[in-house]
């Protein structure tokens, strides 16, 4: 078949055309394809690269922020005794009760019996204050609903802290119970708390007067916790590491 140059030239230009487009499928798309999936890759190693250089710099007084939090939570846990067994309890009550501190005089407080429980969990509460608002009964509805539609419930927020029960039967004046009512207030450790306290013979009810008394008590304990320094160097160590220095139960 004869072809005249100008069906020449459009087969010419059909094919390269052609050509054209099978390089393009062939070599360069998908070229373009690894180089878009290269930039997809580039930008999430970038935002990973942001977030983890955030996190650093968030961690750069990490240090000083453990030692903050460590301090905060020895001065809080000074209201309450550390975790002890139960001969080392009965000795810190035996000392409360000489109220003047002065083994000399012996025991101000003369017990005539002096029981102390095995170790136990009890629950502490908190209670927050809520002032007294006065509602229509719209508005109550809708102070008790959260925006997903749903009714909100208040959950009591309780601790649980070792503890050892004391209950004593004693004989003391006036004044030296006053004291120790006094003693408790002003002790380091506030959490020996009066569960009960009852007098059976008051007499002249004057500062030198012997009561005849029952009373009972609690002795909440928290554990003692490590200095962060400490436990650092014991893991870098490969000891195995509690934070709490317990006492056995």
């Amino acid at each position: 078949m004869n072809l005249n140059a100008r069906e020449k030239l459009i087969l010419v230009v059909v094919l390269v055309v052609v050509l054209w487009i099978a390089g393009i499928v062939t070599f360069i798309k998908p070229s373009i394809d690894d180089m878009k999936s290269a930039q997809e890759t580039l930008d999430k190693k970038k935002i990973e690269l942001a977030e983890k250089q955030e996190r650093i710099r968030q961690d750069e007084n990490l240090k000083q922020d453990i030692r903050d939090a460590y301090n905060k939570v020895i001065e809080t846990g000074e209201i309450f005794y550390p975790k002890m067994v139960q001969h080392d309890a009965g000795t810190v009550m035996q000392d409360l009760l000489d109220v003047d501190g002065d083994d000399k005089n012996g025991q101000e407080i003369k017990n005539d019996n002096l029981s102390i429980s095995p170790m136990s969990k009890a629950s502490l509460t908190k209670y927050v204050y809520t002032p007294t608002e006065v509602q229509a009964t719209l508005e109550k509805i809708a102070s008790q609903m959260d925006p997903g539609g749903e009714t909100k419930k208040v959950k009591p927020n309780k601790s649980s802290l070792t503890a050892y029960n004391f209950a004593t039967h004693f004989t003391a004046t006036k004044a030296d119970c006053q004291t120790f009512m006094e003693n408790l207030i002003n002790n380091e450790h506030k959490s020996m708390v009066i569960n009960s306290f009852s007098v059976s013979q008051v007499g002249d009810n004057d500062e030198k007067t012997e009561w005849d008394c029952s009373m009972s008590l609690t002795m909440y304990m928290i554990p003692t916790l490590k200095d962060p320094d400490i436990v650092n160097a014991q893991i870098e160590s490969g000891v195995t590491v509690n934070a709490l220095s317990d006492v056995a139960e």
